[in-house]
């Protein structure tokens, strides 16, 4: 569930980059920089969605977001930073995005399912990376097939 919190918030904070990059410069520096206090130590904790990332990853996200907080420090809006500063603040977020859905990705999830054949129910666990992969290339073979119809065979 934490993970979710974690991606609504990386989604809203890339939504305040992109609202920036239109012109928009309301965003709220106090609240992002908050959040980012709490991820940095989630971080440094090895807690919640950062418990399972390495060492390099942790530590360049903890210097992101240090990067980050200074940079915004004393700051309530996006409009309050010099444009290069924007540009900044708005690329780093959208690093720490890409970072904690990596975390994210890297997330084991198990499920019970009755293979076939068998009436015995059998946990198989992927991540999260995993499951997305098999999603993809289930939905391209399915395309395939149906842009092949009857006339695709195989000998």
């Amino acid at each position: 569930m934490r993970a979710g919190v974690i991606l609504f918030t990386a989604w809203m904070l890339g939504a305040s980059a992109a609202a920036s990059a239109n012109g928009n410069t309301t965003a709220d520096l106090g609240e992002i920089r908050q959040e980012q206090i709490s991820y940095r130590q989630q971080a440094m904790d090895k807690a919640g969605p950062f418990k399972d990332i390495s060492e390099p990853d942790r530590q360049a996200l903890i210097k992101k977001q240090n990067e980050l907080i200074t940079l915004i420090e004393g700051k309530n809006a996006l409009g309050d930073l010099a444009r290069d500063d924007q540009t900044t603040a708005i690329n780093t977020l959208e690093w720490i995005k890409a970072a904690i859905t990596r975390a994210e990705d890297e997330r084991l999830v198990c499920e019970r399912v009755k293979l076939v054949g068998s009436n015995r129910p059998t946990r198989i666990c992927k991540t999260v990376a995993e499951r997305r992969k098999e999603r993809e290339e289930a939905e391209k073979t399915m395309e395939q097939k149906v842009m092949c119809g009857a006339g695709c065979r195989s000998n």
